[in-house]
């Protein structure tokens, strides 16, 4: 049996939807985006002296990693459950969340506008967004995320901020080692199996969850760099 799509006159012709898995086969698994680099100095000076930071999963001891939330809840700092892996805070308390659930800003954004403003080309879309640091011996071992889905919900975006040599730490995106650049903005497919591991204290790096859908990856393919 032969089925054949008949367009009708009165629709349009193309009525494909993009998705996320599109855009990872027609530009890769780790995309560089043409955003402007924020002042680095300035970003470390701040997050040097923060006290919002918290641990990150505190309730897994030994990973030595840390986080400062940029949305939370409530735009304050206490790390729950927005600094928790959420399927593991709703096995623990019993409460759903997910990523679009934390959408308010933390103050950090005032000490920081170039952040605010790289912030806001990712809404109404941004969804959890953290500094995260890790210190010396600091890891997460391999792992996806978004759980098992094949639809995914959400992507991630990483900004190397301090740290990120050779010899500091290494990324290792599907087996292999992967070299991100101070300051630059990437897109990265976490639903693929990696690790991160830092030999230095200070490893810094800003982690943006952004709600997929096609606006905003008609957005950001305008922003790939070398396009």
């Amino acid at each position: 049996m032969i089925w054949v799509l008949l367009s009708s006159p009165n629709l349009p012709i193309n009525i494909y939807m993009a998705t996320l898995t599109d855009f990872i086969i027609n530009w890769g698994e780790v995309v560089e985006l043409d955003f402007p680099k924020m002042d680095l100095n300035l970003v470390k000076n701040v997050l040097d002296k923060h006290t919002g930071w918290k641990p990150y999963q505190p309730h897994k001891s030994g990973y030595n990693r840390f986080g400062l939330s940029v949305t939370s809840l409530d735009g304050q700092y206490s790390g729950e459950p927005d600094l928790y892996s959420l399927r593991e805070w709703q096995k623990m308390t019993g409460n759903s969340y997910n990523e679009m659930s934390f959408k308010k800003r933390t103050n950090i954004v005032q000490f920081l506008p170039e952040l605010n403003e790289f912030l806001n080309f990712w809404e109404p879309n941004l969804g959890r967004t953290h500094f995260l640091r890790l210190d010396k011996g600091g890891f997460f071992p391999p792992h996806r995320d978004n759980g098992a889905l094949v639809s995914v919900p959400s992507f991630r975006i990483i900004v190397p901020i301090y740290n990120f040599g050779v010899n500091d730490m290494k990324w290792i995106h599907d087996e292999k080692i992967t070299r991100l650049e101070l300051g630059a903005t990437y897109f990265l497919n976490t639903s693929r199996l990696h690790s991160v591991f830092s030999f230095v204290d200070n490893c810094l790096m800003l982690v943006l969850n952004v709600g997929t859908d096609q606006h905003i990856l008609e957005k950001m393919v305008k922003k790939i760099v070398a396009l």
